[in-house]
């Protein structure tokens, strides 16, 4: 039992400690957990919003706390960081400067559009809203390495004001194999982020069908985390997460250390 995505208050949106996150990874039972804080580098309008403010403070607690719980909880240093065409550079420096084990990369904007700003689909259609935020994923990755997974793949799915589709998933599916393919060749995984069966749809992100689909396109690296801001939601839904992954031909999971990736039967 792994959670491979939280957030602290070393987020900005966190409402736990690191120790809470901990204690409750105990009480739920988990064997497991990276704390993954944000790390939105350059944010437009407020750059420093979803910004760890103390890198060094982040890691000395977070040694703190594996230390804490030895023999209890294995907690691996994570973080998670927001894309941007401009800060590219800036994210790949980060990731060598300092001695995480796991790194989640993620796209939270748009062409400077966040979707959890319900303005981004002011001016986009169903179709264009999910369409418009794989092609930023695709202009992005295409230039960035230095990441384990890519998380919450349709993030935009937790915001849209348009009614659940159950075939919303199947929107843009050339360009989601494109990035699943992109993955793939890059040795690189992909997250079940489990915050998705808190959504209307009871579908984690993505959708059990995209995770099939990036099986058989070869895709090996999984990872389950529930993207948790507060100690209700760590290991939230983490038993059919494990049921989504053999749907979809995983007979594992995946963990990392020093940024190498350890496969966990289920």
């Amino acid at each position: 039992m792994l959670d491979y995505h939280m957030h602290t208050i070393f987020s900005a949106d966190g409402e736990m400690t690191m120790e809470e996150a901990c204690q409750q990874a105990v009480i739920v039972g988990l064997k497991e957990i990276a704390i993954t804080d944000h790390m939105d580098i350059d944010l437009p309008d407020n750059p420093l919003a979803f910004q760890i403010k103390d890198m060094n403070q982040y890691l000395i607690n977070l040694e703190k706390v594996k230390d804490q719980f030895k023999g209890r909880l294995n907690v691996k240093a994570g973080i998670e960081i927001g894309l941007q065409d401009w800060t590219l550079g800036k994210a790949s420096a980060l990731v060598a400067d300092y001695p995480f084990d796991f790194v989640i990369a993620s796209v939270h904007l748009v062409q400077g559009e966040d979707p959890y700003y319900r303005v981004y689909f002011n001016t986009r259609d169903r179709i264009k809203s999910y369409t418009d935020y794989y092609n930023q994923i695709l202009e992005l990755f295409q230039y960035y390495d230095d990441f384990n997974v890519l998380g919450h793949l349709d993030y935009l799915r937790r915001y849209t004001p348009f009614e659940y589709d159950p075939a919303d998933h199947k929107i843009g599916k050339e360009l989601i194999e494109a990035i699943l393919n992109m993955l793939v060749q890059k040795g690189k995984g992909l997250e079940l982020n489990t915050a998705g069966f808190r959504h209307p749809s009871r579908q984690p992100h993505p959708h059990p069908d995209i995770l099939k689909w990036f099986r058989e396109l070869g895709g090996e690296i999984v990872t389950v985390g529930s993207d948790a801001h507060s100690v209700q939601y760590v290991g939230y839904e983490n038993k059919i997460a494990l049921e989504c992954l053999k749907y979809a031909g995983f007979d594992y999971m995946t963990s990392f250390a020093e940024m190498k990736p350890v496969f966990i039967k289920i």
